[in-house]
């Protein structure tokens, strides 16, 4: 209950010396808590301070390596390291400008490196063996340096001897280093390049055939090893010797005496695993039940393999024929024709009237038409008339032109000392 108005009025007004009493313990209670708590922020003169460091910066941050999976793409290897979407965004943005991140395969390396505070420096990404791209965040998104390994780069001749199988015998060359894929890229196919007009390496190999190849060798800085262009080639297949000499001037393969090793044709049109049939006038058709002309030749193979054209020419037809099923047909030079029939489909493009180039593919294998199992059925006709494509006797392309025959002379002679330094053995480094 508040007092009555009257008996407020009453009370009697505060004395002068409490007055000044009040005033005298607030001066001295402000004074003292200025003295204790120093100055207002407002009147401190914060640049006069001394700067003290208490980490270098430099050194301490972290790196993580993760790896891109079978199946993933570069964004989720970042979320996955705890980049925020946006992050996650504009680092593959800033990568596209030296490599496609959607065609990064399985197994490229990913670093992201941090400061001892969990701040993000930077993101490397190994794109090749010999490239990497390192993105750094920057205030208005994120930049993008690309570095290309130093290597060092030398020569090494292998040697080996078949027998059951190229893919088998550069399998079992004691070369370090060498992951099963890159002894097929590098190695096997480096092989098969100079000699693939001379050679069918499906029906033609023998147990006890041998080779040795001069290779061009890179060394990394991390100590791996990738095999480049092979410099010079021999093989003896049923004891004939074939030989080819890289020519650089000419950026092909030539025999000892500067011809061409490329032919009007290759020897095989398909990466084949193995031939289930040859040439022949009579062999018993399984589907059929009866004896009939196999005027060609099969070659077992997946579906869906490649198959390519074996020399340049125009496509006649490209759609089902009969027993062949879906079939292309390629008008030649010089009145020669090449079937490949049993196809499971044929290349989008590929039809009546277009120009296709040697080695271009042209299909998959499959079993379509009177087929027992997935197989390509090739076939080579010379003035309408089907002849065995293996015993033909097929041009070669241009030689080494007279004037520069002296100096395709001398480079070969030193590739032949190298070959000539190879061991039946694995490997051995010559320059």
């Amino acid at each position: 209950m508040r007092p009555p108005l009257d008996l407020l009025d009453n009370r009697p007004p505060p004395s002068r010396g409490n007055s000044r009493g009040l005033l005298v313990f607030a001066v001295l209670f402000t004074g003292g808590l200025t003295l204790i708590l120093g100055r207002p922020a407002s009147s401190q003169k914060l640049a006069s301070l001394p700067a003290i460091v208490v980490s270098s910066g430099e050194a301490e941050y972290r790196t993580e390596t993760d790896t891109l999976r079978r199946g993933e793409v570069l964004a989720q290897v970042l979320a996955r390291q705890s980049l925020s979407p946006n992050q996650t965004a504009e680092a593959v943005e800033a990568l596209s400008a030296y490599a496609n991140p959607r065609r990064l395969r399985a197994g490229v390396a990913v670093q992201v490196s941090r400061t001892a505070w969990d701040s993000l420096v930077d993101v490397t990404v190994h794109v090749d063996p010999d490239r990497l791209v390192r993105l750094v965040p920057n205030g208005t998104g994120w930049g993008a340096e690309l570095s290309e390994l130093t290597v060092t780069v030398d020569t090494m001749v292998v040697a080996g001897v078949i027998e059951s199988s190229l893919y088998n015998s550069v399998m079992d060359l004691p070369l370090v280093g060498l992951s099963a894929q890159e002894r097929i890229e590098q190695m096997m196919w480096g092989i098969y390049d100079p000699f693939q007009w001379s050679i069918d390496f499906g029906l033609d190999i023998r147990s006890g055939d041998r080779y040795r190849a001069v290779y061009e060798r890179h060394v990394r800085p991390d100590g791996s090893v990738r095999y480049g262009k092979v410099l010079a080639a021999e093989f003896v297949n049923r004891g004939k010797i074939y030989r080819a000499y890289w020519y650089p001037e000419r950026e092909e393969y030539f025999d000892e005496d500067g011809g061409s090793m490329r032919r009007v044709f290759l020897k095989a049109p398909v990466d084949f695993r193995r031939i289930s049939s040859r040439f022949s006038k009579r062999r018993y058709h399984p589907k059929l039940g009866v004896y009939r002309a196999h005027l060609g030749t099969d070659y077992a193979a997946d579906t869906g393999t490649q198959v390519f054209s074996t020399a340049d020419g125009t496509v006649t037809r490209a759609d089902w024929w009969g027993g062949y099923g879906r079939l292309v047909e390629i008008r030649h030079v010089n009145g020669y024709r090449t079937r490949y029939g049993h196809l499971s489909a044929i290349t989008r493009g590929i039809k009546a009237g277009v120009k296709v180039r040697q080695g271009q593919v042209i299909g998959r294998v499959g079993s379509s038409g009177l087929a027992t199992g997935p197989h390509l059925h090739y076939e080579m006709l010379h003035n309408g008339k089907q002849i065995d494509a293996r015993a033909v006797n097929l041009p070669s392309g241009e030689p080494v032109a007279s004037d520069h025959l002296a100096e395709f002379r001398r480079q070969r002679e030193r590739l032949v000392s190298y070959l000539r330094r190879a061991e039946e053995t694995g490997g051995r480094l010559v320059d």
